[in-house]
């Protein structure tokens, strides 16, 4: 999950930090340390990769293992004894040979010797054993994404080039957006456009929404694809379906339900009542689809591109404003980026002719702060856990600067509420860099969603997600939501490269569904 230091902590409880013959424990605190090792530079890394090294190395000693050797052989090469490496390498290579029974599943085999060819410098033979290993689990997805993860920072220790990874990559995630304008009886030509398109860039995910014309004609090839399709819709299925599909005919509304159908998940951005346009739940929805392929790529170590149906308009994404919003976000991220224009064919209702969303709603990033164990105090423990280390705590927090735009309490949690996940993603990181208490450790969770004001104060179904997802917090990192893990992709300026891992799902009692959760590593 991230939470390194958390992990630490309880290895060091369980008294495992000096152990010498369990060669589990000595192979996770390998783990531990490669890890710490990766968040830091210089001399201290180097120490680190050393240690890492000594550890695992004492694990094979004890219980020799393939994964083990390699290990030992890889952190000695990242730590330039290529000499040495290479030793390794030829021993992980004789544990693996034809004839040799190891418990591990063919493709990790076939990953591993391609680790111990490329530690060799033989570029090619790890390139064949790459492809063979693939061969064995050629949808393992996520295994590929870690040796691809694992080959970079080998290639990056050794200077090498890294082109020939390519080919391995998983497939790529596509976020699709585009007009309504189109007739469902002349969508052939652009549904051969956009065939192409997938086949060219490897897309195997797809983002988006699913309105009439230019979504569903997207989705509908992604599933003859045979991609999962992840359909974020800006309000509830049957809100979503009176306002962006029944308006334009029967024929729509079939292609609509034989897609939702085949979708491999439906999420809902925002809850804002029936016969309601809101603007900022296209907004939020919008950003999360973005988010979403964007993160999907950096978990599989691939590629994310984006896919745009503009109309005839005038500037660079046509004369649909939400498109344009899109492809500008898009543009600034470096992310590559296809536009197909297709000319209306069918009448569009203006968003004007609808009713607009309340006034009173904003779209906000939200934080909260609480401390684990807090809330099981009688009231005499509270009173001395709060002059003696939550008070002093929470002033140096109020010093820190880019503060959110207002604080509230929610119970014996702090509430900061800020303008966008950027700026509340900064703050944490900020945060979780101060000296903690010592005995209350501080938890962080965040949400991005719509909220409502009444008076000074924010209130809304956002804030008590915020709850349920602060139930499920671990100390040390930041927890949150999906939406906001997916809007801090492509809200921040430039989108930090933040280590983003899928910890569970949690119910939110506010849509009575669950929701994916993630921590943050900042």
């Amino acid at each position: 999950s991230g939470a390194l230091d958390r992990a630490w902590a309880l290895f060091r409880e369980a008294g495992y930090e000096l152990e010498t013959t369990n060669p589990a424990a000595l192979a996770v605190k390998g783990r531990l340390l490669k890890d710490q090792a990766f968040a830091s530079v210089g001399a201290v890394k180097r120490d680190l990769l050393a240690q890492a090294v000594a550890a695992y190395a004492a694990a094979d000693a004890l219980a020799p293992q393939p994964w083990l050797l390699i290990n030992v052989a890889a952190l000695t090469a990242m730590q330039g004894n290529r000499a040495e490496a290479e030793a390794l390498a030829d021993q992980v290579l004789d544990r693996i040979a034809p004839g040799q029974t190891q418990a591990e599943t063919l493709y990790w085999l076939g990953a591993t010797r391609a680790e111990a060819f490329l530690i060799k410098g033989m570029i090619g033979e790890a390139d064949a054993a790459l492809t063979e290993a693939r061969a064995h689990d050629p949808d393992g997805y996520e295994d590929h994404a870690s040796t691809l993860k694992q080959f970079g920072r080998l290639i990056a220790a050794q200077n090498g080039k890294r082109a020939w990874l390519d080919k391995h990559r998983p497939p790529a995630s596509l976020h699709f957006a585009g007009h309504l304008g189109i007739a469902a009886d002349e969508s052939n030509g652009l549904r051969t456009q956009v065939d192409a398109l997938l086949a060219a860039e490897k897309i195997g995910f797809g983002y988006g929404a699913l309105a009439a014309g230019s979504d569903i004609i997207i989705a509908e090839s992604l599933i003859a694809r045979g991609c999962e399709l992840h359909v974020i819709l800006p309000a509830a299925l049957d809100d979503f379906t009176a306002l962006s599909v029944a308006p334009y005919g029967r024929e729509w509304l079939k292609r609509f339900a034989v897609c939702k159908d085949a979708a491999t998940s439906i999420q809902i951005a925002a809850s804002t009542g029936p016969d309601q346009y809101e603007p900022l739940a296209t907004a939020l929805a919008a950003e999360m689809a973005m988010g979403a392929a964007k993160l999907n790529a950096q978990r599989l170590e691939s590629k994310a591109h984006q896919l745009l149906v503009i109309d005839e308009g005038t500037g660079p994404f046509g004369g649909g404003l939400a498109t344009a919003r899109d492809g500008a976000i898009w543009a600034k991220s470096g992310h590559s980026q296809t536009i197909i224009t297709a000319p209306r064919t069918a009448s569009v209702a203006p968003s004007s002719m609808r009713q607009e969303g309340r006034p009173d709603r904003r779209l906000a990033a939200l934080l909260r702060l609480d401390f684990e164990g807090l809330d099981a105090l009688d009231d005499g423990a509270y009173a001395r856990a709060l002059d003696g280390e939550i008070t002093p705590f929470l002033a140096r927090l109020t010093a820190l600067e880019g503060g959110p735009a207002q604080r509230q309490m929610q119970g014996n949690a702090q509430i900061m509420i800020f303008a966008d996940p950027a700026a509340a993603a900064l703050y944490a990181k900020r945060m979780l860099r101060l000296d903690p208490p010592r005995t209350w450790l501080p938890r962080l969770s965040a949400h991005y969603g719509l909220v409502m004001t009444m008076g000074a104060a924010f209130v809304g179904p956002a804030l008590s997600a915020l709850e349920d997802i602060a139930a499920a917090g671990l100390p040390g990192v930041l927890t949150c939501t999906e939406n906001f893990a997916s809007a801090l992709q492509v809200r921040a300026k430039p989108a930090p490269r933040v280590a983003a891992q899928h910890v569970g799902d949690v119910f939110l009692r506010s849509s009575g569904r669950e929701t994916r959760i993630f921590t943050l590593s900042l």
